[in-house]
């Protein structure tokens, strides 16, 4: 009897924890910057459900941007820190262009990629330039 009063904090402590945490308000995916460029799309930043996206001007395409390190995304607007260059305001819905490569999760050297993937449930895409749509 003892012993399953022992263990049954244990078993529903197990239960509770699902190994994945909620994203912190605000949160968006950063890692070094990479000036490689493979893609450029237009579009604008949209916040769902925890998450920053990217969603291409006809709708189609919604990527996981994953901006440079020093990017700050304060709930209406992203400033795009790039390296030697002054840094850009992004406000949420504005058109521009975003100029990187598509990653795979497994190549986002960060330790809450799990979260990011979990929760946002698109494709990461490593953000190494944006500028005017027009």
């Amino acid at each position: 009897m003892k012993l399953r009063l022992f263990a049954l904090p244990l078993l529903l402590a197990g239960c509770a924890s699902s190994g994945v945490s909620h994203l912190e308000p605000l949160e968006i995916p950063i890692l070094g910057y990479s000036p490689l460029m493979t893609a450029s799309m237009s579009g604008s930043l949209a916040y769902e459900h925890g998450c920053l996206l990217f969603v291409g001007e006809d709708g189609n395409q919604i990527f996981e941007p994953v901006w440079p390190d020093g990017t700050i995304f304060n709930g209406t607007s992203l400033i795009f820190h790039r390296p030697g260059k002054a840094e850009q305001p992004i406000v949420l819905n504005q058109q521009f262009v975003m100029s990187g490569r598509p990653l795979a999760w497994s190549q986002v050297p960060i330790s809450r990629a799990p979260q990011f993937e979990q929760q946002c449930g698109r494709v990461p895409f490593a953000v190494a330039n944006v500028a005017p749509a027009n």
